[in-house]
């Protein structure tokens, strides 16, 4: 059995502070399996970062190898690479072993009865959870004629909650949910937009090497 400080420590990712949230409190039981919640109704959950400063535990899987599970369902559904990562960070903070005080399951915090109806043979396997989650969050968008807001407030209260509203349901929780997977959609955008225009600067200064190079000149970059 691995002890608890493994999985704390395995694949440590760091993010920004103004996309941490300080909402989430975990414990780790006997079998080291992390559970998450923001919604603590037993006194081993713990605040998992009081100072919205510390790193996010991933279990298992690396981040690298969750960016790809995320791009692949992200072309397979239509949606978003930024949407998606919002709401695992939001759900489980990256953590595929992830289980909430209601039961749900592993990276995007499925329940049990709508992992079944998504036929998902193990929610707790990252591609399956992933896959499974976004196809969830497809369906909810064009339930809600793609409103996002409305399609993020039925993943976090239920599409029947949001339908009886007529709208984003006045809910604490929900409309709390609702602004933090926003905020970290947000982030995720901008995190996207500088990474193509790295990868645009990267290539524009390779090209010209290549031009210069050629011409016989001498030339410096800055």
């Amino acid at each position: 059995m691995r002890s608890p400080s493994y999985f704390v420590f395995f694949g440590l990712l760091i993010l920004p502070i103004n996309v941490l949230s300080s909402e989430i409190y975990q414990f780790i039981d006997s079998s080291g399996t992390i559970h998450f919640t923001n919604v603590p109704t037993d006194p081993r959950f713990k605040p998992m970062n009081p100072e919205e400063t510390g790193p996010i535990a991933s279990d298992k899987i690396n981040r690298e190898e969750i960016e790809v599970l995320i791009n692949e369902a992200s072309k397979t559904q239509g949606l978003s690479p930024a949407l998606i990562k919002a709401v695992i960070r939001a759900e489980s903070n990256f953590n595929s072993r992830a289980v909430s005080s209601a039961g749900a399951q592993g990276l995007m915090q499925l329940m049990p009865g709508t992992a079944e109806d998504l036929r998902l043979g193990n929610p707790f396997d990252p591609e399956e959870n992933i896959h499974g989650g976004t196809r969830y969050l497809r369906y909810l968008l064009d339930r809600f004629d793609q409103d996002l807001r409305l399609a993020i407030a039925a993943y976090h209260a239920g599409p029947g909650t949001v339908s009886r509203h007529g709208g984003v349901p006045p809910i604490e929780k929900t409309e709390h949910y609702l602004k933090k997977v926003l905020r970290f959609y947000e982030f995720y955008l901008g995190e996207a937009e500088r990474e193509n225009t790295r990868k645009k600067t990267k290539t524009t200064k390779n090209l010209r090497k290549k031009v210069f190079a050629r011409s016989g000149l001498s030339f410096s970059l800055r």
